[in-house]
């Protein structure tokens, strides 16, 4: 949805460039200008042509020192207003499990996402491992502990969050489709992969040890109560 909002916005603010050349080259707007290699230039001759610095510069200078801004807006209003497109995802997670001390080692998570036509691979690639890191938190460590309404581990001293020592190995895919409610065929790749990290890792903490976590996180202590150890 932010997509479509900024390719709006992005087309508001090409079009107040194009009116900067038509204005230069005395050119039709519409259907004379166009726009490529970091320039605005007219279709019938390239030559005729403004760099889009240069393009910005002038319409600034006509505009008395106003910023050139845009608002772009975008409502999916043919999808129940909620959202254009849904993404999905799967993950495999396999674990160590001590069995004296209850201590889970998550070794390695498999995940795959199909988030539409992939525009930043590096940042598909971030927010996946991110949205591991984030599961991997809630699943195993993340706790506020509270008494009386009162939150009683308030800092990060107190709160355990993953750090990089923690994080395991990771393979992940981007499934490249092409979504037509998306900008340039792309679908969210935010969070959407924090979701099946807690049960990819509960399942395999059952399959090791035969306890079910069903109240999170998954700690040493309720590994322990639940195999007998204590």
């Amino acid at each position: 949805m932010n997509g479509n909002a900024i390719l709006d916005a992005s087309k508001k603010i090409k079009e107040q460039l194009a009116k900067i050349l038509s204005l230069k080259f005395d050119l039709n707007v519409i259907h004379e200008v166009d726009f490529g290699e970091e320039k605005v230039f007219a279709k019938a001759n390239p030559k005729r042509s403004l760099s889009f610095g240069k393009a910005v510069e002038m319409w600034v200078k006509l505009n008395r020192g106003e910023e050139l801004t845009a608002r772009g807006y975008y409502t999916p209003r043919d999808k129940g207003l909620t959202t254009p497109a849904y993404s999905f995802g799967a993950q495999v997670a396999e674990v160590d499990v001590d069995p004296d001390t209850g201590v889970v080692t998550v070794e390695k998570i498999t995940t795959a996402h199909d988030c539409g036509t992939v525009i930043n691979p590096l940042g598909v690639e971030g927010q996946l491992e991110g949205a591991i890191q984030m599961g991997l938190g809630y699943t195993l460590c993340e706790q506020f502990v509270m008494r009386d309404g009162k939150t009683l581990n308030t800092t990060f001293l107190d709160y355990k969050v993953p750090a990089a020592e923690d994080m395991p190995q990771i393979v992940s895919a981007a499934v490249d489709t092409y979504e037509p409610e998306g900008p340039f065929g792309a679908k969210e790749v935010g969070e959407g992969l924090v979701i099946p990290t807690a049960p990819a890792i509960s399942d395999a903490v059952f399959q090791a040890t035969g306890y079910r976590c069903k109240d999170l996180p998954i700690t040493p202590e309720k590994i322990l109560r639940a195999t007998g150890k204590i």
